[in-house]
């Protein structure tokens, strides 16, 4: 008595087939969620008058390698990264002048606006649903 079992060889062509796909399939997709980001994210960004919309110009992504991609901004103002001080917030000196919106400093802390973390967590949902459909296309 025995149990014989067909369609295996198939099976595991069809796996290795899919395992030289991985590579594509992924780099593909890490590039597409990163272009959902970047819009969800420039969208979100503030123009600030001074600066005539640097911080939402100045965002990017690096190319995929080993299944990371990074979405970054390097706008500068002086020598400090802008983006890190419009998102979480920063201090600043009471009565100093600023010529560039020809004010003086009133307020010491300026809160942050948090246009990254509301992207993130914007586009978030969808990251799982799109993920099934590459793994689904790739099964099929």
């Amino acid at each position: 008595m025995g149990l014989r079992i067909n369609g295996l060889d198939d099976f595991e062509r069809k796996l290795a087939e899919i395992e030289k796909q991985i590579p594509n399939a992924r780099s593909t997709f890490l590039k597409q969620e990163a272009e959902i980001l970047l819009g969800s994210v420039r969208d979100k960004s503030p123009v600030a008058k001074v600066d005539g919309g640097t911080l939402r110009g100045s965002w990017k992504r690096t190319q995929p390698n080993g299944g990371i991609i990074e979405v970054y901004n390097n706008a500068r103002r002086g020598k400090e990264y802008y983006a890190l001080d419009v998102e979480y917030g920063h201090r600043q000196k009471v009565g100093q002048f600023v010529p560039a919106i020809g004010k003086r400093l009133k307020k010491p802390f300026v809160p942050g606006q948090h246009f990254l973390r509301d992207a993130v967590s914007e586009v978030e949902p969808n990251f799982l649903n799109d993920a099934g459909d590459i793994l689904e296309g790739l099964l099929k």
